[in-house]
């Protein structure tokens, strides 16, 4: 990353921390958008309405810190103008653009020309143009600088003539007052449609839906640096399922700034189980949304980086429907937990699954996890359930993609049972 990460955690709120709609257009201030979002959601900044969403104020003091810290700058150039210099470790790499127009560039630079070193997969991405980028790290693990030079003078020439236009995602570190290369997009069609727009879109449509239902909901949790964003949506209604459960859900906005794809909402539900006086809850994550028409799971809901800001709207105005057809849905799968006879063989499922479960990101606390879970039986339900609590403590509460790997996991298990 570029930045450092700005993370939160909560289990409540008050009233205090909600925003308006003018406090809410503010964090678009200078972007493209905002006009067009304060038209198609009917917000009127110069008459605020309040945002009835807990902790929105933590969430957009934390975006604003960030915005403070570093400008993001989009820059047309022409293969032909982007060369490598030279190749770092950790998939870094610096490269030179030439006959830069930005304004800001210039004014800063004094020159048409900017050095800028590589985040993320900017410098596999454009080596992988002409699949050079494992050659190259090839060629840099063994020191064998000449054959660096051979790529970059091959690139050079190849590019000589290729006028084929890029989208350059850069970003300028106030600290350090350097430029970083962060990612490479279409010059066409491609929409920056970033984090700042995406928590715009949720707060505005969220704030419909309590409205509409006098549900509460509060953010409980965000992860954000400079080009990615987690936020957790937790709606404070219960859904009973029986005598010993309940269920609660959690809506999932995640947006990655530097990818092609998609802004995403998804679900994560809270199991509560009481037993006599004794209570525990657990968290699970679906694998997606299975639509009426499909039996195949997605994600709850989903708008490209493309198109138009109408367009987004009309998505994400199916939200509130598809957020209480999503509970609906996973109250009837968690009805299964009640029926669990033996819960030292879920036990023994779920440690087969962290076993030989692959993902990278999950690596860290995959011995731990396997040993927590190997070394407590349990004989009922509510141990079960204690267990698994105890393992959601081992991960950092900012590890959003490790916690959910294993919130999958549990669902598999308790739900699915495969």
């Amino acid at each position: 990353m570029i930045l450092e990460k700005i993370s939160f955690r909560k289990a409540d709120f008050d009233v205090n921390s909600y925003v308006t709609t003018r406090q809410l257009s503010k964090s678009l201030d200078g972007t493209l958008y905002q006009d067009e979002l304060l038209k198609v959601f009917n917000a009127n900044k110069d008459k605020p309405a309040v945002i009835k969403i807990g902790n929105a104020k933590q969430l957009l003091s934390a975006l604003s810190d960030l915005d403070a810290q570093c400008e993001k700058i989009d820059i047309v150039s022409q293969i032909r103008h982007i060369q490598l210099k030279r190749l770092l470790e950790d998939e870094k790499a610096i490269f030179e653009i030439f006959e830069i127009k930005e304004n800001s560039i210039l004014k800063r630079k004094k020159k048409d020309i900017l050095e800028t070193e590589t985040r993320y997969s900017a410098k596999t991405d454009l080596l992988d143009y002409y699949h050079l980028s494992r050659f190259a790290n090839y060629c840099r693990d063994l020191e064998y600088e000449d054959l660096v030079n051979v790529i970059k003078n091959y690139l050079k020439g190849k590019n000589a003539k290729n006028k084929e236009e890029k989208k350059l995602r850069l970003i300028y570190k106030n600290e350090d007052k350097q430029y970083y290369l962060r990612a490479i997009t279409s010059s066409q069609g491609y929409k920056d449609f970033g984090i700042n727009f995406s928590v715009f879109v949720a707060l505005m449509s969220l704030n419909e839906y309590v409205e509409n239902t006098k549900n509460e909901i509060f953010i409980n949790n965000f992860v954000a640096n400079d080009s990615t964003i987690y936020v957790s949506f937790a709606l404070k209604t219960k859904t009973k399922i029986n005598q010993k459960l309940s269920l609660s859900f959690n809506l999932i906005l995640e947006n990655d700034e530097i990818k092609r794809n998609a802004v995403s909402f998804n679900g994560i539900f809270k199991l509560e189980f009481e037993d006599k006086e004794k209570q525990s809850e657990i968290y699970l994550k679906p694998k997606g949304f299975v639509k009426e028409d499909s039996n195949y799971p997605t994600d709850l809901l989903t708008y490209y980086h493309r198109g138009s800001v109408s367009t987004v709207f009309e998505r994400i105005k199916e939200l509130p429907q598809l957020i209480d057809f999503y509970i609906e849905q996973v109250k009837k799968d968690a009805e299964r937990i009640t029926s669990i006879r033996n819960p030292n063989d879920v036990r023994k499922l779920i440690s087969d699954k962290i076993k030989f479960s692959k993902k990278p990101e999950f690596k860290a606390y995959k011995g731990a996890v396997f040993n927590k879970l190997m070394n407590i039986s349990v004989n009922s339900t509510f141990q079960l359930f204690e267990l698994l609590r105890q393992v959601e403590e081992l991960f950092e509460h900012d590890d959003v993609v490790s916690r959910d790997f294993w919130r999958m996991k549990l669902y598999e298990s308790l739900i699915e049972r495969k």
